[in-house]
């Protein structure tokens, strides 16, 4: 099914309207005379100092294998360039040189079939070791990389060589005859006979995978093969099929100048999620920017955070995702699910609902900022399933996975790891904490309701321990006349899980603390006194608090410790209160 809706997203956005040519950055132009002479290298670089997109033959697949391009490649088969002039040989030949003639056989073959000019000048251009070397010179030898895409252009010509018709229908002619050659059968992918692919074409851009590319589907193992099947013939699967989901994918996976994936979301450091609709391509720039927002997006989602995810004419289009992870020349599905458009948007207005905490607006939080909430000082990020069953419970409407709950914990008991973010990030791992408790599964009773803000009429133990817990910090704070102290770092971790132990000790230092406050001490007193009347007469301290009471605690001290920072909750004045507060 997840092949096929590939296949289906590569033919209706018409990658594969021109199989035998894809869209490479030719980064410069080799003119040559009618006679083969090198005349100039001219650069097609933009603005962006990238190379100008243009259709090119398509470029065989390869790794440590020799496979030249059709008239157009990188330096090391046009040029026989190679850095730090190697010593690796290849059939007694050097590898430079059996690349060069690689690339020389068939434009040889095409100026034998066609005789035409422009062809012939590209054949004496490369067999002339002089003329390839003047254009190495016109750069300097620390600027060529040998990934260079190159191609030809003639005498005052502006076409290209490749893309001359003589050369277009002899690579056509010789593509047609090499598709046509193999094994046909019935294709699991497209229901149709054709041409069985023996070997799958790779993704590129997979997070941890080979950066020449890693493939999805392959047999190359004795243990993947059946019944004296070899390779592709274990799963029928057409040529043209098989190139179409990795034109999309591919396609999905690029680069932007404004992300790393055109139309993926990073999970972790090592899978990506890629997702499209079967309705139209503006819809899916629209969800991604809901979930994986650049700074632009964000400014325009500041004052309408809503807009555009209500429903629409096209809500009842299929919609589907599948998360990648790279390892090495492997690529594996981590996660695949198909939902309708309607019912993703309905839950994605549902996720940001969850989110929201405090007096931050109901908006879009890159996904990457969440994660990186929770992540461990270390630096090691989450497990990339936990990322992933997050994202993928996010557009299901499910439970968060309640790892997710341990490790925004597990962050909120260390020291800030940069105190000009802190806020920030207090506020995004308590997100994250509300959302899940909001979301797990309670069998026989009643949901568990988690507000946004501060709630006094809340008795429940843990939250009430938890606003206990942000008054008796505001108090040491404002005996010390630092309102960035804090108990937090000390304390918080024994706090939220064994009250018992801590609580009736700060009790006491909280009243030291309030002698020396002045009006903030006494008004902060009388906060305690009311937030602590909501606690159960007998045993107001548990001895152990479970992870869910836990939570519930995390809650009600961002609560509390946030009302503080408004001008009608705080006992400072409001320079006091933002200066604390950046």
């Amino acid at each position: 099914m997840m092949l096929t809706a590939l296949n289906d997203f590569a033919r209706e956005r018409g990658l594969t309207d021109d199989p035998l040519y894809e869209v490479k950055p030719v980064d410069f132009f080799i003119r040559i005379s009618a006679k083969g002479k090198f005349v100039a290298l001219e650069s097609t670089a933009g603005e962006d100092g990238r190379g100008k997109p243009m259709p090119v033959p398509r470029l065989p697949q390869r790794s440590v294998n020799i496979a030249a391009g059709f008239f157009a490649d990188n330096s090391k088969y046009v040029l026989a360039y190679e850095k730090d002039a190697p010593k690796a040989k290849a059939g007694g030949v050097e590898k430079r040189l059996a690349r060069l003639d690689a690339f020389l056989k068939p434009v040889r073959e095409v100026v034998a079939e066609t005789k035409d000019a422009e062809a012939r000048a590209v054949e004496s251009f490369l067999t002339n070791d002089a003329e390839r070397s003047k254009v190495l010179a016109e750069r300097d030898s620390e600027e060529w990389t040998g990934s260079e895409m190159l191609a030809f252009v003639v005498g005052d010509s502006t076409t290209p060589v490749h893309q001359r018709p003589a050369v277009r229908a002899c690579w056509e002619r010789r593509s047609g005859a090499q598709l046509a050659l193999g094994r046909r059968a019935l294709c699991l992918v497209t229901g149709r006979e054709g041409v069985v692919a023996v070997t799958h074409p790779k993704l590129k851009n997979i997070p941890e995978a080979q950066s020449s590319g890693a493939a999805l589907v392959s047999f190359n193992a004795p243990a993947f093969s059946s019944h004296g099947l070899e390779q592709g013939d274990n799963a029928p699967i057409s040529q043209e099929a098989a190139l179409g989901y990795v034109l999309a994918l591919n396609d999905m996976l690029r680069r932007t100048e404004q992300r790393r994936f055109r139309q993926g979301i990073q999970l972790a450091d090592g899978s990506v999620m890629v997702f499209w609709t079967r309705a139209s391509a503006s819809e899916e720039s629209f969800l991604l920017s809901l979930l994986d927002p650049t700074e632009d997006d964000l400014k325009n989602f500041a004052e309408s955070p809503r807009t555009g995810v209500e429903p629409g004419e096209l809500d009842d289009r299929a919609f589907y995702a599948v998360t990648l992870a790279g390892n090495a020349g492997r690529v594996a599905v981590r996660d695949w699910f198909e939902s309708r458009l309607g019912e993703v948007k309905q839950n994605i207005r549902r996720y940001f609902d969850d989110l929201r905490v405090g007096n931050a607006p109901a908006g879009p939080i890159p996904v990457y900022r969440l994660l990186k909430a929770v992540e461990a000082p270390s630096g090691r990020g989450l497990p990339p399933d936990v990322a992933t069953r997050m994202l993928g419970a996010a557009l299901r409407g499910q439970p968060f996975p309640r790892q997710l709950l341990a490790a925004a914990l597990d962050r909120l008991r260390l020291p800030p790891s940069d105190e000009r973010f802190e806020r920030e990030q207090l506020r995004l791992r308590v997100a994250l904490i509300k959302a899940t408790l909001l979301r797990l599964p309670r069998s026989g009773t009643a949901p568990l309701e988690v507000t946004v803000s501060l709630d006094k009429s809340n008795d429940s133990q843990p939250y009430v321990l938890g606003r206990l817990f942000a008054v008796l910090e505001r108090l040491q704070g404002a005996a010390l006349k630092d309102l960035n102290a804090t108990i937090r770092d000390r304390y918080f971790g024994a706090a939220s899980r064994n009250p018992v132990t801590v609580f009736p000790r700060l009790i006491q230092l909280s009243v030291h603390h309030a002698s020396k406050a002045g009006e903030n001490g006494r008004w902060l007193e009388r906060t305690k006194g009311e937030v602590m009347s909501l606690l159960p007469s007998e045993a107001p301290f548990p001895p152990v608090l479970d992870l869910k009471d836990q939570g519930l605690f995390a809650v009600g001290y961002y609560h509390q410790r946030e009302a503080f920072f408004t001008k009608r909750e705080s006992p400072v004045a409001p320079a006091e209160a933002e200066a604390s507060s950046t």
